[in-house]
């Protein structure tokens, strides 16, 4: 097969993609009644109960609730962030919580915005600016090429190659007009897991052709015997080019309480593409 025939498909998504299809889902299926019990796969909602210290920590700083927090987020959480980071992952250095961690209200509100974010910080692309997305995908991932002014270009993710986009497949032309790549990995719904020369493959493209990588790894905590390598491992020393994004809804089984960060190349912040200094 030529890398012409393995192309992605560069055409537009039909109107009907830019809805949640979560909400799809829900139209889809209103009024029928399952032949049994229903399995709900509908947004990946955690059915374990909340670690039992949540609640009287927060109890304990309910004051600080009525405070507007920094942008950025507190310094103990990043430094909890940075330490867990060195903890978790083989890193080449340790993450700096000052310059290289940021906070989220969850990460999807931060998939959204770094897409827009991405447009800021690379240089000018050769034509049309793209967002390469794995497909099945993340509704925040299109949302987020979208209001960027981006044209979305989905990544067949099927049993071919492995339930992950196929790198080799992406040519030049593609590459030099692409502003950012999505990644999740482990992957919802196909649970595809990139390994470490999947990941430094993905970095080395970015490093070349000047865009960002978006790693989404809110899923990286679940696993059964090998922990998932992650985006950073991959990066190099100065993780260039590089922005994780984790939670605390899947790994903590708190979804409402909105909590996850970013986590990556410093230079994103320093050049306020992601907002961290104001």
């Amino acid at each position: 097969m030529t890398p012409a025939e393995r192309a992605p498909s560069q055409s537009p998504a039909p109107a009907a993609s830019s809805r949640s299809p979560f909400v799809r889902l829900t139209e889809l299926i209103a009024g029928i009644e399952p032949g049994k019990p229903a399995i709900n796969l509908s947004v990946g909602e955690p059915q374990h109960p909340i670690p039992s210290f949540v609640g009287p920590t927060l109890n304990a700083h309910l004051a600080d609730f009525g405070r507007y927090p920094a942008n950025k987020g507190i310094e103990p959480f990043r430094m909890a962030v940075a330490e867990w980071l060195g903890r978790r992952y083989a890193l080449p250095r340790a993450v700096d919580p000052e310059n290289e961690v940021l906070v989220l209200n969850g990460t999807r509100e931060g998939l959204f915005l770094a897409a827009i974010s991405a447009v800021r910080w690379v240089a000018p692309r050769e034509g049309r600016p793209a967002v390469l997305i794995p497909n099945p995908f993340y509704a925040a991932y299109a949302a987020g090429a979208l209001a960027a002014g981006c044209e979305p270009v989905y990544l067949p993710a099927t049993r071919e190659n492995g339930f992950l986009p196929d790198l080799d497949a992406l040519d030049a032309t593609l590459l030099a007009r692409t502003v950012a790549f999505y990644l999740a990995s482990p992957s919802n719904p196909q649970g595809a897991v990139a390994d470490l020369a999947y990941l430094e493959k993905l970095a080395a493209l970015a490093r070349r052709f000047g865009f960002l990588v978006f790693a989404d790894e809110c899923y990286g905590e679940i696993y059964s015997d090998r922990k998932p390598a992650g985006m950073l491992e991959a990066s190099g020393p100065d993780f260039a080019n590089v922005v994780i994004f984790h939670s605390l809804s899947k790994r903590s089984n708190l979804p409402g309480l909105r909590v996850g960060f970013a986590a990556g190349d410093r230079r994103l912040w320093r050049r306020g593409a992601c907002g961290g200094k104001s």
